[in-house]
């Protein structure tokens, strides 16, 4: 379970920054808007979700529109299909971060999953990434090498940037007292 939360976390980190990098009209209000930051992370994890399905072995049939699945299958929602359906995100191909500033959550926001097997590690994978993200910008100047978008690759069970988000990295030099 523990390898399984730091991957995803991690994943999430490098999803975090690759949209970070190459949207600098996010990167600027960040890392000290703390309600910002947390709905930044909230929209990378709808943009960009770390794991692709939730499955679960049904128990009973399933009717979906014209269609059954029989009670012993396993079905799942597609997450980044949910997480891109126009109904219930407003522009949905499009970082938005402020659509999480309301407070609101829609119940279409599923990267831990949904309903009785909502990820246990959901909390700590936001706090982790909260504080992560604020510390490498403080400490860090950081640009992308390039500035296109990174396509996603399976790995494992998650869907990781496929060139795992390379970064430029250089410290930040301390702010001069007069």
């Amino acid at each position: 379970m523990l390898i399984a939360g730091h991957e995803t976390t991690a994943t999430g980190l490098a999803w975090a920054f690759e949209r970070l990098l190459r949207l600098p009209e996010a990167l600027e209000r960040l890392p000290d808007h703390e309600p910002y930051l947390d709905a930044v992370v909230k929209e990378v994890l709808r943009v960009r979700p770390v794991v692709y399905e939730a499955a679960r072995l049904l128990d009973a049939p399933l009717r979906l529109g014209e269609y059954e699945i029989p009670a012993g299958w396993y079905a799942g929602p597609y997450i980044p299909l949910v997480h891109r359906d126009p109904d219930v995100f407003d522009a949905p191909e499009e970082f938005r971060p402020e659509r999480f500033l309301d407070g609101r959550q829609s119940r279409a926001w599923m990267p831990f999953g949904g309903g009785r097997r909502f990820c246990v590690g959901a909390q700590l994978a936001l706090l982790e990434m909260r504080v992560i993200i604020r510390e490498v910008l403080h400490r860090l100047e950081l640009a992308a090498p390039d500035q296109a978008p990174e396509a996603r690759r399976l790995k494992n069970v998650t869907l990781a940037p496929a060139k795992l988000t390379r970064v430029i990295a250089r410290a930040r030099t301390p702010a001069r007292t007069a």
